[in-house]
């Protein structure tokens, strides 16, 4: 349905490059990004080198919280020596941290993020925000001829513990030379791709593996303790009562923690109504051990008492209730055993029901998505445990297959670990099957058109919720049926964004990829065919070019014709005239064609510097990015590639451009630039001075003193968000993933192109390094930030992924050692 293509010569490169040559022959003084980025060729080498797993320990665990939960479950942190921390589990549905209240430096405004202030793990203010101080851990006695000693099994049992995070599975190892087991711990949620439901359970699998080293036989216990914390932000006693219950049947022994309020309180609609538990799975009861009312400030004889069935302890809510359990075991010498411990909850009503998500449509209804699964924490233990195999034995072949590969562990660490976002607050599954998200942890609302549309992951992984979003929102809740527009946050914000409406409709095409026939696609043709025709509308010349307003992700209306809007708006037609032709609307396909081929064009011929793409802006009264050397310039095509379409930019342009990114944006010393960059005021930090990132928009023939009209009037002082403007001087991980992926799909295997990307992505692993902050919370505006998941697409790129379900087609064209590739 093309009607014409432009083949890019080398004497046309030259042409346009000396035709713009006298506009850019002043170069900016004041660009301090050098070309030349000090990079060792052992160092670049290494970026491909399969090399080891990382294993953290000491000092390199104080940081380390990585989500354990299930999707849309809550938030649990796994820390580095094995405790649970920051129990944001007991409700949904609240406001934004007070920085300041908390007595948090805002250090140039992360935005509710915790960048440059990390939180330590251990003793965190995390929970003075959301989440609840919750009393549990795990302990061992042994027995021996020297006697019976005690241990608490993290950092201060085991100094030398050492962690390996391979999410969604974290293991720590307790180290210890002189103790006679030992002990390696694995803690996760199942998580089965394309399995949604049994991917998003309100549980955390404990796992320890205990062998006896020595020569003698040992009896040892390893216990868990817990608090009930049901209704943790309620301590009046006159509300109600805790209850801790013992439990045992069908192979499951539990600490069942629930709640009895007091008649006509009101307890019942307070936040963490619900009940959580503490079970083990055992077929032999004689040796359990457990007591519903145990002191775990001293656990002395009591915590090791025998299993009573059905033994119960209450106390008013002014008072802590912990209970224990667990198993005593003898293991004579080179003898090992497994023992699995499940926490479970059930905390499934927003009680809350106001603030920004009781805007969304029928909220009041609304309730977690596993309200209706399961009756209470007890019924989530059982179904784990007679679903054992499956679910426990596909995560653990999921983890295995993602590493069984000829990828760095490194790399295959860094494009999975953003997918963590989805067993967070950021999103939330409600029970009428709507999937829903902030942009990062209670940051922004509306699973965000402009956002979300870099986040690979869940589509990939869970391609049945992308497809439900499309459906019940983007072509639903938040469109315009008279003229195709797309809410940009749904209902909360009904503005059409142009890049997020353009994403939605290549993301149509993509989740129809994800499919096995045309069902789907038919389904929303007749809306897909009119949100494409609102965005053509927004082109009156149908040149392939958008130059009016263009509201978009940086938080402004950017004018004027530049290659970033411009290219998604061309792949997005690119995606409707491949999708007109499978429903056969080839009048549409065609029309989409013609402009899309235009813009093949008229966007290089218009906007391409010789060196990479521009903005032009009719005035300088907007914010704009001019002559700058902007991060998105060729995301239209970048889209194209990952989805499979026709290119919408000429590859030699684009990879010129791509290469100009590199040049200008990488900084070796990204925090010191932004530092030092007084044009620019008011950047966010996320990457401190020293780190390496990819600048968002660079200025190296001048131009930037343009880019934001205010500017000049604002008074940086390194608390105060000043606005857009700033945005320009950041590196964010979602725009540096976009960039990177490009690159490698642009690259050939193993060329200098697909080492530049892996570059862009070494660097984001390495200023997430656990010296310096939690590896596993990757931050934008809010914690776990949903863009961070276009570190997917980095991945697929490695693989040179290809797949189009209706058509039955699957390929591979990996570009990193492709002679010896294994992927999942």
């Amino acid at each position: 349905m093309s009607l014409f293509k432009v083949k890019y010569s080398s004497t046309l490169l030259l042409f346009l490059y000396l035709v713009y040559l006298p506009l850019y022959s002043q170069v900016n003084d004041a660009f301090s990004i050098p070309a030349s980025k000090g990079l060792s060729e052992q160092w670049i080498s290494a970026l491909r080198d399969r090399g080891e797993p990382e294993i953290w320990s000491g000092e390199d665990l104080k940081y380390i919280g990585m989500p354990v939960g299930g999707i849309a479950c809550g938030q649990l942190y796994l820390g580095g020596d094995g405790r649970l921390w920051l129990w944001d589990i007991f409700k949904s549905n609240y406001s934004r941290e007070d920085v300041r209240a908390l007595g948090l430096k805002l250090n140039l405004m992360t935005m509710n993020g915790h960048y440059t202030e990390p939180v330590l793990a251990d003793g965190g203010i995390y929970s003075t925000r959301n989440g609840a101080d919750v009393d549990q851990g795990f302990i061992i006695r042994i027995n021996t001829k020297e006697g019976t000693e005690i241990r608490s099994l993290d950092r201060h049992g085991f100094p030398g513990v050492e962690f390996r995070g391979e999410w969604p599975l974290g293991r720590i190892k307790y180290c210890d030379q002189n103790f006679p087991l030992d002990i390696h711990m694995e803690a996760f949620s199942p998580f089965i791709p394309l399995d949604p439901k049994n991917s998003a359970l309100p549980a955390t699998v404990i796992l320890f593996r205990i062998k006896n080293n020595s020569n003698e036989e040992v009896g040892a216990t390893i216990l868990g303790w817990l608090q009930n914390a049901t209704c943790p932000y309620d301590n009046e006693s006159e509300l109600g009562e805790r209850k801790n219950n013992l439990i045992s049947r069908e192979g499951l022994t539990t600490l069942y923690c629930d709640i009895v309020p007091s008649a006509g309180k009101g307890l019942d609609t307070h936040h963490g109504y619900g009940s959580m538990a503490l079970s083990l799975i055992s077929e032999k009861n004689n040796s359990v051990i457990g007591n519903p009312d145990a002191n775990s400030d001293k656990p002395g004889d009591e915590f090791f008492e025998i299993f009573h069935p059905g033994a119960s302890k209450s106390k008013k809510l002014n008072r802590k209730l912990v209970g224990s359990i667990g198993k005593k075991i003898v293991l004579g010498p080179g003898e090992q055993e497994t023992l699995t411990f499940l926490l479970t909850w059930y905390f499934p009503l927003h009680q809350q029901k106001d603030g920004v998500m009781a805007r969304l449509k029928g909220f009041s209804d609304l309730n977690r998505h596993y309200k209706d699964w399961f009756t209470d924490a007890y019924d989530v233990a059982l179904y784990i445990k007679s679903n054992y195999d499956y679910l426990v034995g596909n995560t653990v072949k999921w983890n295995k297959t993602w590493y069984n590969s000829t990828l760095p562990y490194w790399f295959l660490d860094r494009t999975m670990i953003p997918t963590d976002a989805l067993a967070t607050q950021t999103v939330h599954w409600f029970d009428n099957g709507r999937f829903w998200g902030w942009e990062g942890v209670e940051s922004c609302a509306g699973t965000c058109t402009h956002v979300w549309n870099y986040a690979q992951a869940l589509a990939r992984l869970f391609p049945g919720l992308e497809r439900d979003i499309r459906k019940r929102v983007d072509y639903g809740i938040a469109f315009d049926s008279i003229t195709g527009a797309i809410g940009y946050r749904g209902e909360i914000n009904m503005t059409p964004a142009i890049d997020g409406h353009a994403g939605v409709i290549i993301r149509t095409w993509r989740e129809h990829t994800m499919t096995t026939d045309n069902k789907f696609l038919e389904e929303l043709w007749p809306d897909v065919k009119k949100a494409a025709k609102w965005l053509i509308s927004n082109d009156p010349n149908s040149n392939g070019m958008i130059e009016g307003a263009q509201k978009n992700t940086l938080d402004a209306s950017w004018y004027g014709p530049n290659a970033w809007i411009s290219s998604v708006y061309c792949a997005a037609l690119k995606a409707a005239e491949q999708m007109a032709i499978r429903v056969e609307d080839l009048s549409f396909a065609d029309s989409c064609g013609f402009i899309a081929d235009r813009g093949y064009k008229n966007i290089p011929h218009s906007l391409f510097n010789g060196e990479y793409f521009i903005h032009k802006p009719p005035d300088y009264n907007n914010i704009n990015s001019n002559n700058g050397c902007h991060i998105d310039q060729v995301l239209g095509q970048s889209w194209a590639i990952q989805t499979g379409l026709p290119r919408v930019l000429p590859e030699e342009v684009t990879r010129q451009a791509l290469n100009s990114i590199w040049k200008y944006n990488s900084a070796p010393d990204a925090g010191t630039y932004a530092v030092n960059h007084k044009a620019i005021k008011g950047h966010r930090v996320y990457a401190s001075e020293g780190e390496a990132g990819l600048i968002m928009a660079t200025w190296p023939y001048g131009g930037d003193s343009l880019a934001d009209p205010r500017m000049n009037e604002k008074i940086e002082d390194f608390e105060t968000w000043l606005g857009a403007g700033g945005y320009f001087d950041e590196c964010m991980t979602g725009f540096e993933y976009q960039v990177a992926a490009h690159m490698i799909y642009e690259g050939e295997p193993d060329s200098k192109m697909v080492r530049n990307g892996l570059a862009v992505t070494r660097a984001i692993h390495d200023r997430y390094s656990p010296e310096k902050r939690n590896p596993y919370n990757e931050i934008e505006c809010g914690d776990h930030y949903a863009r961070a998941m276009a570190a997917f697409g980095v991945y697929l790129a490695a693989c040179g992924f290809k797949y189009n379900g209706p058509e039955g087609t699957l390929g591979f064209d990996p570009k990193v050692y492709p002679g010896k590739f294994r992927g999942a």
